[in-house]
């Protein structure tokens, strides 16, 4: 039939109760859209049972796409039809409502089939890779959760935020003229090229790195960072690009971005894009708002909780260290962290000893960096520019660490050596991740993988336990709601969770969250987590 199509509402109406009965399978590909869609109707989504892209991430989260046409044709061997081809691109683009019933129908039907298709190729993969325990206890259960998330959004202050548009406006013209004043003229800051005219032809500053047919001398992040300790200049630009992506990024896109409708922000959480495990947000992406200047930390103010409600972070401490005492069984690192040490200042006690001749604050910066340097396999080049000694310092602080905390050195070895034998990493809970580079012949190549060896068992098993306390307090919260509790969870940055409540209920809440984010796993060490409540996101961060 060639006639109009139905509407969407009387389609809905006559499958509602199929989709909400939570007896009958439902396979799809990326169900959580399916779930925020059809929320958005009215219908709940029940009995959620194999979700192919989930499948697909988990079987090999380093491939670039897990869309079902790219499995389609791996898997079964079947050029599957895209919206953009039956649609069209560019201007002339149709919408699937515009398409005669016929083409849409075929489009519609292939859809709802190949995922029950894969899903008999993916199933029993996942079962003989030893992934099915991770992808029912871990990734089909969280998708409800992250949808819940994504409906509840965040409520925005706009007066925060203009304020602190008006004050960043201030700080660039200041930068920009001490910019101008350094450089001994005037010019056009964005432009690469310009820049560079200034710093390598002008000032004579040394040029490490050349780009482009024309080999223009680079003005990148890091080759900024390096000249910056040598240069005002440099620095002064850095400064400046860092305001100018705050300001386009968050203060003047984030008030663009509220829903008419629900007058809130909401992202996006990516379940099936991080290699590590680790989700990811877009759309906006609100993990990436910058914690280490306080123009970013001034920015969580202006998320707050609707009239009458606070807003609570959950935080795990040092959630990644103390992965790395657990999986690695180092004597030292186990028995500090029991003892409710400060790691870091462990640390700065077993690399510089007592007669440094630092105060402590920066013996505790100095060890924090190596700390983390060494989870995510950094050399001892790159640990030498983060703490600003020369590359022999940094290698002698390594081997040091190395000799106070001789199980990790132990662990790493270890995990490396049988990562080259079977070609991959795992979490403590399964998850996978391909490293078929550890045995490149490109040195450069192969010393890449060994960072991601040595990181992904950390980071994600991280990971994991976030994604496992996610689930744990979603289902608490969700037997709150159907006794009258209002509390709900509205964002996952890495290691935090983040909550609005009603403020009578806050302190109640905050105690439930703790206790299941400290029980979501058991490891050799305690796993603490730092709650805090306020006005707004920033105050309950602390």
């Amino acid at each position: 039939d060639s006639g109009p199509q139905l509407e969407p509402r009387k389609v809905l109406d006559v499958h509602a109760q199929l989709l909400e009965d939570p007896s009958i399978s439902k396979v799809g590909h990326d169900l959580k859209t399916d779930v925020v869609v059809l929320e958005r109707y009215g219908v709940k989504l029940r009995g959620i049972h194999f979700d192919t892209m989930l499948a697909s991430y988990l079987l090999d989260s380093t491939r670039s796409s897990h869309l079902v046409e790219d499995n389609a044709l791996e898997h079964l061997g079947y050029q599957a039809s895209t919206e953009e081809g039956i649609c069209g691109r560019g201007a002339r683009a149709m919408g699937l409502e515009e398409l005669p019933p016929d083409a849409v129908l075929v489009f519609a039907g292939e859809r709802a089939d190949l995922p029950l298709q894969l899903a008999g190729k993916l199933g029993p993969a996942l079962r003989e890779e030893g992934l099915d325990e991770v992808y029912r206890e871990l990734e089909l259960p969280l998708i409800p959760a992250l949808a819940a998330l994504e409906r509840a959004g965040l409520r925005l202050n706009g007066k925060v935020l203009s304020r602190l548009g008006e004050r960043v406006e201030r700080e660039l013209g200041e930068r920009t003229a001490r910019i101008y004043e350094f450089a001994g003229e005037s010019f056009n800051i964005n432009s690469p090229r310009q820049l560079s005219e200034i710093l390598f032809e002008k000032l004579k500053l040394p040029a490490s790195r050349r780009t482009g047919k024309t080999r223009v001398a680079s003005t990148a992040v890091e080759v900024l960072e390096e000249l910056a300790l040598a240069h005002e200049l440099p620095r002064l630009i850095l400064e400046w690009r860092g305001l100018q992506k705050l300001k386009g990024t968050y203060i003047d896109a984030l008030p663009e971005l509220v829903n008419p409708e629900t007058g809130r922000v909401h992202t996006c959480f990516n379940q099936a894009v991080a290699a590590t495990g680790r989700l990811s947000s877009s759309e906006p992406n609100l993990q990436n708002i910058p914690i280490r200047t306080e123009l970013g930390r001034e920015i969580r103010a202006a998320f707050i909780g609707d009239p009458g409600n606070v807003i609570i972070s959950a935080d795990y401490s040092q959630i990644e260290l103390r992965v790395l005492a657990h999986l690695s069984g180092d004597e030292a690192l186990i028995d500090a962290f029991r003892r409710g040490d400060d790691i870091h200042d462990q640390t700065a006690l077993k690399v510089f000893g007592t007669e440094s001749g630092l105060d402590r604050h920066e013996l505790r910066r100095r060890a924090k960096v190596i700390n983390y340097a060494l989870l995510y396999g950094k050399t001892a080049f790159t640990l030498a520019k983060d703490i600003g000694v020369t590359q022999q310092a940094a290698q002698d602080f390594i081997d040091a660490y190395f000799a106070g905390f001789p199980g990790v050195r132990r662990f790493i070895d270890a995990l490396l050596a049988e990562a080259r034998q079977t070609g991959v990493v795992k979490t403590l809970f399964g998850r996978r991740r391909p490293v078929p580079e550890l045995i490149s012949r490109n040195g450069q190549v192969r010393s890449a993988a060994e960072r991601v060896a040595v990181n992904l068992p950390i980071q994600g098993t991280a990971a994991d336990i976030l994604k496992k306390a996610m689930i744990s307090v979603y289902g608490a919260l969700e037997e709150r709601a159907s006794a009258g509790g209002k509390a709900r969870m509205i964002l996952t940055v890495h290691d935090e969770l983040v909550f609005e409540a009603p403020r009578a209920e806050a302190d109640e809440v905050a105690q439930l969250v703790r206790e299941r984010m400290e029980s979501a796993a058991t490891l050799a060490v305690p796993i603490t987590v730092e709650v805090g409540i306020g006005e707004n996101w920033r105050e309950a961060k602390g």
